[in-house]
């Protein structure tokens, strides 16, 4: 295994931590561009789905189309919610590998006899470690604001499945301006990610 795969699964890791996945769920090979495309995503998820609770607190001042916008808005938030699950599953899947993919690598240089050319892939995987280390840094910011931002999104949905009505979209009038104030950072935040990833991208071995 290559060091871009290394240090995928590490990247993955810090920034979609999971406590565990099913053994028989099949192993997904995903790489550091796949990873930017599924963030890129996420973005868009986040925010189709304010527009949409936007559009909620709009319609809780009509009743009539109150039950359409909490459809629309339930629709894209499980779109969301699935985005989110698709990315830790791959962060579960590399983490159990992570550990052997860095022995791997160590162990492909370690078998370089020429110790000129050993030097020069033992520094090409620090240049790439540090970029790593970057990412994990990044990485860590965007979950910062990602994680609760996810849990007040979820909380508004279940409160309105059990409680539809313009009382309760008035309610959450604050929370969801509020909501959408922080969504513009984290979409952000996920933009910083993606940009060193993209970094690191191009200080890798292409092989």
């Amino acid at each position: 295994m290559n060091l871009r795969s290394f240090v995928f699964a590490l990247v993955l890791v810090a920034a979609f931590p999971l406590a565990a996945l099913a053994a028989d769920k099949p192993v997904a090979v995903v790489s550091l561009g796949e990873l930017k495309n599924q963030l890129s995503s996420l973005q868009g998820h986040i925010s189709t789905t304010l527009a949409s609770l936007d559009r909620l607190k709009a319609a809780g001042r009509d009743g009539a189309a109150l039950d359409k916008a909490y459809g629309d808005f339930a629709e894209r938030f499980k779109a969301l919610d699935g985005q989110v699950e698709t990315i830790r599953r791959n962060a579960v899947v590399v983490k159990a590998r992570a550990k052997d993919h860095h022995e791997h690598w160590q162990t492909e240089i370690s078998g370089v006899q020429n110790p000129k050319i050993r030097e020069k892939a033992q520094e090409r995987f620090a240049e790439a470690r540090e970029e790593f280390d970057k990412i994990i840094a990044t990485a860590e910011e965007t979950k910062q604001q990602l994680v609760p931002f996810l849990a007040d999104l979820k909380d508004i949905a279940i409160y309105l499945e059990a409680d539809l009505s313009q009382d309760a979209v008035k309610s959450l009038s604050n929370t969801i301006w509020k909501l959408g104030n922080k969504s513009k950072s984290v979409v952000g935040s996920i933009g910083d990610l993606n940009e060193q990833i993209e970094r690191t991208i191009k200080a890798m071995p292409k092989a």
